[in-house]
This record gives C-alpha cells, sequence and structure tokens, in this order.
C-alpha cells in the first residue's frame, strides 16, 4: 500500500471526499405528509352543515382504525361513516342532520413513508369556530434505532460483498469480512422485523409494549411500509442462503443472484421510506440508487479498515473506481432534495431538522478533517491505517444522524388557511385564572407548568424546571403532550420554544374539561423522565 501510483493515491481519496460530500447533500427524507387544506378551513363559520368533509395532503396518505374523529361541543363524538382516502386526498361524508354548534375535526394518518401524522382543525355550523392545531407525533427512540440498525445492517452486507466481488476476491476467505457478512445479515434481518412489530403501536399512538398485538400486526401488513418490510425479511433470509459462506459467492449462479438480491434489498428500503410517497417508480428507482451507492460506500470502507496492510495495491485501485461511481449517483440523487428542505437559513437554528442537519455537517468536517490527515500520510510514504478507521467510525456517526433526519420532518412549508382571523388572537376579556401544577421528576427535581389563561379561546403554557434545590435544572429538551381520556383524544403535541430559561408555548384546546399533561425531560445525564398532571381548561 505505501508504494502505490500517485493516480490511485488521488482516485482513492478522491472518491473518499466526494462520497462525504454525497452524504452530507444527500436528503435522507423528503418531508412527512403535510395537510395543504381542508374543506371547510379550519375555524371555518358555515351557514348550513357540509355534506363532506376533504382533506387534502401533500403525499398519499393510508387511514388508521378509528383514526378520524368528529366531535361536538360538548365533546362528544359524533357518529358518521367511514371515510376513504384516493392518494392525497381523504373524503369524509358528513351526516345529513349535524346540528348548530362548532365541531373539531381530530384527525391521525400515515405517509406513504410509514410515519404517522395527525392533528385536528374545526368548524361551525351557524355558530363561531376557534381554529385549533396539531402538529405531527413525535418519533419514538426505538423506532429511530431500529431505522439506524437496518441501515448499518445493509451497509455492511452489501458494501462487504461487492468488495469482494469487484474489488479483492482473493479475501473471500477472510475470517473477519465472513463475520461482518453474517452480522450485515442477521442485524439487518432482525431490524426488519423489529421495525415491522414497531410500526403498528407507532402508527396508532400507542405504548411500545403492543408490539406483539396481531391485530395491529396485520394492519401494518397491510400497509405499503408493512409489504416493504416483509419484502425486506424475505430477501435477507434468501441473501443468508446465498452468502452465508462468504466464498461461495464468487462462483456460479450466486455471483450474479447476490447482486440482484442486494439490488433488490435496497428497492426494498427504498420501498419502506419516503420512495413510495409519490407512487412514481422513477422516485423509487431514485432512492433504491442512493441507498445501494451508500451502502457499498460505507461497508466498502469497513472492509478497507478491517483488511489494513492486507489490502493489494490493486484492489485499493478497483475500490476507488467503484466509490467514484458511487459518489456521482449520491450526489445526483440528494443534492436537490436537501437544498429544498431548508427554505429559510434561519430554519437551521430555530428547528430540530436544521439542529440534525448541522450536527451532521459537523460530522462531515470532521470526516474530510481524517481524510486530509490520510492524505498527507500518504505522501509521506506511510500507511494512513489509522486516519482510514477514524473514517470508519465517523461515517457511521454520519449515517445515526441520518437515521434521525429521516424520521425528523423537515421545516413545514405550509399554513393551514383559517376563515376567522379572530380566532387565532387571544381575548384580554374574561380571562381565566392562571393554573399552575407542579410535577415530579424523582431525584432530577421538578417542573412547574403554569397555563395562562385556561380556557380553550386562548392558552399560554410555560413550563419551568428545578433541580432538587430550587435551581434552575438543565435539560436536553422538553416534549408536551395534552391528551382528554374522558373525550377519548389522543396526545397531542404542544410545540414548546426556549423561552427566558423555561419553554413556551401559544396553544387552543380545543375543548373545555379536564387536560392530561404528559411532559418528558431529557436530562443532563440523558435520560428521560416522563411525568403528568391533570389540568382544566374551562370553555
Amino acid at each position: 500500500m505505501a508504494h502505490m501510483s500517485t493516480t490511485v493515491r488521488r482516485g482513492i481519496l478522491a472518491g473518499l471526499l466526494a462520497a462525504v460530500f454525497g452524504l452530507l447533500l444527500a436528503s435522507p427524507a423528503s418531508a412527512h405528509a403535510e395537510l395543504v387544506a381542508s374543506t371547510p378551513g379550519n375555524g371555518a363559520r358555515l351557514a348550513q352543515a357540509p355534506a363532506e368533509v376533504q382533506m387534502r395532503f401533500t403525499e398519499a396518505v393510508n387511514l388508521i382504525p378509528g383514526g378520524i374523529r368528529l366531535v361536538d361541543e360538548a365533546g362528544a363524538s359524533v357518529r358518521t361513516s367511514e371515510p376513504a382516502v384516493a392518494g392525497h386526498t381523504l373524503t369524509w361524508r358528513m351526516p345529513t342532520d349535524l346540528a348548530q354548534g362548532s365541531y373539531v375535526v381530530s384527525w391521525r394518518v400515515v405517509s406513504s413513508d410509514g410515519h404517522p401524522v395527525a392533528g385536528a382543525f374545526s368548524f361551525g355550523i351557524g355558530a363561531p369556530a376557534r381554529a385549533v392545531a396539531g402538529n405531527t407525533p413525535t418519533t419514538p427512540w426505538t423506532v429511530v434505532a431500529a431505522r439506524l440498525a437496518g441501515y448499518l445492517g445493509f451497509a455492511l452486507f452489501a458494501g462487504v460483498v461487492t468488495f469482494v466481488l469487484w474489488c479483492s476476491p482473493g479475501t473471500r476467505t477472510h475470517p473477519t469480512l465472513q463475520r461482518l457478512v453474517r452480522a450485515g445479515l442477521i442485524g439487518g434481518a432482525l431490524a426488519a422485523l423489529i421495525g415491522l412489530l414497531l410500526q403498528g403501536p407507532y402508527i396508532a399512538g400507542l405504548a411500545m409494549s403492543r408490539l406483539l398485538d396481531p391485530a395491529l400486526l396485520q394492519e401494518t401488513l397491510g400497509t405499503p411500509f408493512g409489504s416493504a418490510m416483509a419484502a425486506r425479511l424475505a430477501l435477507y433470509a434468501a441473501l443468508a442462503a446465498l452468502a452465508w459462506r462468504l466464498p461461495a459467492i464468487t462462483t456460479g449462479y450466486r455471483r450474479w443472484l447476490t447482486p440482484a438480491g442486494i439490488a433488490a434489498l435496497a428497492v426494498a428500503i427504498a420501498g419502506a421510506g419516503h420512495g413510495a410517497a409519490s407512487g412514481r417508480p422513477l422516485d423509487l428507482g431514485i432512492d433504491a440508487l442512493h441507498a445501494l451507492t451508500a451502502g457499498i460506500w460505507v461497508g466498502g470502507l469497513v472492509a478497507l479498515a478491517v483488511l489494513g496492510r492486507g489490502v493489494p495495491p490493486l484492489a485499493l485501485h478497483r475500490f476507488s473506481t467503484l466509490a467514484m461511481g458511487s459518489v456521482v449517483v449520491l450526489v445526483a440523487t440528494g443534492t436537490l432534495n436537501s437544498l429544498e428542505q431548508i427554505k429559510d437559513p434561519l430554519d437551521l437554528l430555530l428547528t430540530r431538522y436544521g439542529l440534525f442537519l448541522l450536527l451532521k455537517l459537523a460530522l462531515v468536517a470532521a470526516t474530510l478533517a481524517a481524510a486530509a490527515l490520510s492524505r498527507h500520510r500518504l505522501r509521506q510514504g506511510r500507511v494512513p491505517l489509522t486516519s482510514v478507521r477514524v473514517e470508519a467510525g465517523l461515517t457511521a456517526s454520519v449515517l445515526a444522524v441520518t437515521a434521525i433526519l429521516a424520521m425528523t420532518a423537515p421545516p413545514s412549508q405550509l399554513v393551514l388557511p383559517t376563515n376567522d382571523p379572530a380566532a387565532a388572537r387571544s381575548t384580554a376579556a374574561s380571562r381565566p385564572t392562571p393554573t399552575v401544577v407542579h410535577m415530579s421528576l424523582g431525584e432530577q427535581g421538578k417542573a412547574t407548568l403554569q397555563v395562562l389563561q385556561p380556557g380553550t379561546p386562548a392558552s399560554q403554557l410555560q413550563v419551568f424546571l428545578t433541580d432538587s434545590n430550587g435551581q434552575p435544572l438543565k435539560s436536553g429538551g422538553v416534549d408536551l403532550k395534552v391528551a382528554n381520556p374522558d373525550r377519548d383524544l389522543a396526545p397531542i403535541p404542544v410545540p414548546l420554544k426556549p423561552w427566558n430559561g423555561a419553554w413556551s408555548a401559544d396553544y387552543h384546546f380545543p375543548l373545555p374539561g379536564t387536560w392530561k399533561a404528559i411532559l418528558t425531560v431529557q436530562t443532563p445525564d440523558h435520560t428521560g423522565v416522563v411525568t403528568t398532571a391533570d389540568i382544566t381548561i374551562t370553555g
């Protein structure tokens, strides 16, 4: 390796640097489905009952049993027919005998990529209705971990197999490469199985302890996401039969069936993500190519790091060529999509998606530094084994952040229409007395939730955290949801923003009554504490 030609050295370095840029510019996920418009509009006042309610989303959606509900001003569910969905549009026929008054439509559907989205809007018949809001549910860490494990498993298997087949067939008997291939097969299959089981509780908004519920699993298998995950499991089983013994893949029919199976696996991965959202085969193919080429490069880099000084110069030259081809695809399929996600530079600092994108940028910068060190050592005639291994570790970190980005909705570009601008303004008269509740955080301290104007016209929620000594408690993040079990309303996220050492949000409760506040606090030791309290909201 120390005697490689200058051309090969430059090719390897260019491939690594370009591939890292490809990972940076690649779009890990398009936006989750968002509600473009509703008929009636949010807060609309109608002269007569509507014949139907229609909702139009940015991408195709799937229904969840019981996910669409109509609630009257008394908080009771109104019996309706089942809604129907056709691509981006959901249509829901209304009863002909709807009485005058205000109504809330509480909805929860599933994007084509398998992510649940939820919200609420209101309308009034012969009466005013206050505009309400709801947000996409946050993604449990278990779902993110399953996605990451799936990426890593695929990269290990696809990258090592490709390296052996096209770059260095002589390494097919290397015991560590054999273990990596098997780890990729087992890890990828387990991640697919766990992801399939987790999907049911995730989209239904239930506890993850329900992951073995047969009814939820059956519902999941009936969705595009479930079909794609089932296909992944079947493909992993077939590939295990072909490539469990690594030396066997270089001869006979296995030499061609194994790469074909890897390509099909990339299509299945794209089918369980945003590649299937538009319904266009071209989009699915682009996402599949992106997953395939990223896996080939990352897994090949791991193989290089494992083999170290045992890598023949010819194998390095071939991998350099393969990596460069992968980079072209990565950049072509990812650049435009990523740039479309951030419309305002402030979104980088003020949104969860933007902060993770900045973290990814920092990791890429560190990877570039490791690549520069490799180049410096090559010029000195030394073997850059340590820096290559650092690059592999940093690349794994980039994949981890990519997995989180894939589960994070980019900044919303949509604004729901409202026919009642006054409904968005708080009313100064008749403000109820503020409500203050204290919520225990165990040994960490306590949280104080203060609800100013605790009524349906407008409420301001403030969360203060203190430690056991009464001093401000530092936190990595705060997540608040409100639910109304008496009205069978599932938890609705409340978007909190940092405010003067605390967290604050303006929120319109859709109905009066007793609401359960569910607060999740990320403590300084990176553990999550969940606490609840009841708050009373007046009409």
